[in-house]
């Protein structure tokens, strides 16, 4: 099973509030020691959120490039605010100056108040062939070919210098519930999907594979492990207490979401915070509403194994309390 983890954002919670004292040197220093957590846990890619109030996430791919020897950002890029070509270019750029892959995360955008305020509002019946034109225009630029799609009619020349073929960017995006989702499906190296009880993850697996999905799922999770169940428990209470700011935040970003990835999620948390032994949907401070595998390294492993046995291919490391805590990942993956 591979491995990627998530940028830190230089804001508290995504969206919320910017620390005082998370100024520029001190928030690069933050992502380098993520990255550097994350390279000697093995993980392969590092996942970039997309918020207005967060850093551009093209900006942060850069600081992820320069503060790591081998981690590929995934760049999350949304076709309602970007052209594919402008963002072939991005990409044949970084991989030019630092020798690596840059992958994209495309994105319809979660927040509906972030689009209106810029004037635009969430597509419902035509976002997805738009994703899928925005992903087929900017694979032919890369490529050095003409496109002619639904949305785009692209002329545009290769980026300089030429991009290297064998850095061509993986692509992920977002699993959906929506039928029309099934226009992007066919083109994704990974459907993205947050973590959620094994017979909802084994159905919708099977759902996005029925309608064209064939790189299988990369599913974002959290990790609580420690050498005791208990142990492990009495860690994810006390670091992940929730406080009345937290609880602000989580009901302002319930009324905004529009993904219905994250609307199954905050349902899902409703109903229950224990699902499957040891899914827990109790944190507070949390990263969007990620839910988090809490339990002995043995048990957090056999969580993760039992995910791989319904299809997921790749599992994304949820922003953990502190970079200390992918030492505690290392145990389990090696679990």
């Amino acid at each position: 099973m591979e491995t990627f983890t998530v940028c830190p954002s230089h804001a508290d919670v995504f969206g919320a509030q910017t620390r005082e004292t998370d100024r520029g040197a001190v928030y690069v220093e933050t992502v380098a020691a993520h990255c550097a957590a994350a390279e000697k846990l093995g993980a392969s890619a590092m996942l970039i959120y997309d918020f207005w109030q967060s850093l551009d996430p093209w900006l942060a791919g850069q600081l992820v490039l320069a503060g790591s020897t081998t981690l590929e950002p995934i760049v999350a890029v949304n076709p309602a605010l970007a052209h594919p070509a402008i963002a072939a270019r991005a990409v044949a750029g970084l991989c030019h100056l630092y020798g690596r892959r840059v992958n994209l995360n495309v994105v319809a955008g979660a927040k509906a108040a972030e689009l209106e305020a810029l004037g635009l509002e969430p597509a419902q019946g035509d976002k997805y062939e738009r994703m899928a034109d925005f992903i087929d225009g900017l694979r032919a630029v890369l490529r050095g070919e003409p496109h002619s799609g639904p949305c785009y009619r692209l002329r545009a020349a290769p980026p300089e210098p030429v991009p290297d073929p064998a850095l061509a960017p993986r692509v992920l995006a977002p699993g959906s519930r929506s039928p029309e989702s099934a226009a992007v499906l066919p083109r994704l190296d990974r459907a993205l999907v947050m973590a959620k009880p094994r017979a909802d993850i084994a159905a919708e697996h099977d759902r996005l594979a029925a309608q064209g999905l064939t790189g299988g799922l990369a599913m974002i999770v959290g990790l609580v492990a420690r050498d005791t169940d208990e142990r492990a428990w009495e860690t994810a209470e006390r670091r992940y207490a929730a406080t009345r700011r937290d609880a602000l935040t989580r009901r302002l970003f319930a009324r905004q979401v529009t993904s219905s990835q994250h609307r199954a999620n905050l349902d899902l948390a409703e109903a229950g915070t224990l699902r499957d032994e040891c899914l827990w949907y109790g944190a507070g401070r949390i990263g969007i509403d990620c839910p988090k595998l809490v339990g002995s390294y043995k048990t957090v492993a056999a969580a993760l194994d039992a995910y791989r046995e319904l299809g997921v291919r790749t599992v994304v490391l949820d922003l953990p309390y502190e970079p200390a805590e992918y030492e505690h990942a290392a145990r389990v993956l090696e679990a």
